[in-house]
């Protein structure tokens, strides 16, 4: 097996693997509550939140490796707080504000309204960059192919596409799978299962908060 497709294989399984680890979960399902609920958006609302999510990592990764900078676990243990902040974010405006990102709100006259998909396209694509913070320090420490022989080789550096078409691929399959199983509900009992999804992404937040503080 080359250099090149081993790297490759290696950062897409860690792609999928990290993909869905329950925060990220947790963040897009309550993304998707403010939503429209359909599969088209369910889907693309988990494929903007990855697509956030693997450019920070992949660009903070890079920079960090190609100028001999490393992390440490403070920093480690304030982004993952940080993002289990974002994660309760979310919640807090899934739980009181669900119409936020479906009709937009109130505006003064003549002021320009921005469609609501496209503040819901900016949201879910800064949430999943956001989060990615938490995540660079364990990127970074899972990366020794990059650095095989003391040099970084050609090969070694498709670690890093793979690990983002990882994320991408799992990421998807979550949006989908939610979205499949929301459209199979009536409303009424979505909007208990949006406002239990909001209930689980907070708590979850939380205890990601305080188990690192």
């Amino acid at each position: 097996m080359s250099p090149v497709f081993f790297a490759f294989a290696v950062g897409l399984g860690q792609g999928l693997l990290h993909a869905v680890g329950p925060d990220h979960c947790a963040a897009m399902a309550t993304l998707n509550t403010l939503g429209t609920g359909r599969r088209r958006a369910a889907l693309l609302t988990a494929l903007r939140f990855a697509f956030g999510h693997a450019a920070v990592l992949g660009t903070v990764a890079a920079v960090c490796l190609l100028a001999g900078v490393g992390l440490s676990e403070a920093f480690e243990r304030w982004a993952e707080v940080f993002g289990g902040g974002v994660l309760v974010a979310l919640a807090v405006t899934a739980l009181l504000f669900p119409n936020s990102l479906r009709h937009g709100h109130p505006h003064l006259p003549g002021h320009t309204v921005e469609p609501h998909h496209h503040v819901h396209e900016k949201v879910s694509t800064a949430a999943g960059a956001l989060m990615a913070v938490s995540g660079v320090r364990s990127l970074l420490l899972a990366l020794p192919p990059l650095l095989m022989g003391g040099s970084m080789s050609l090969g070694a550096w498709s670690y890093l596409p793979g690990f983002a078409l990882g994320i991408l691929l799992g990421m998807g399959a979550v949006g989908l799978i939610f979205a499949e199983g929301m459209s199979r509900l009536g409303a009424g009992l979505a909007t208990w299962v949006h406002r239990a999804i909001a209930v689980g992404s907070g708590a979850l937040g939380m205890f990601w908060i305080g188990s690192r503080l």
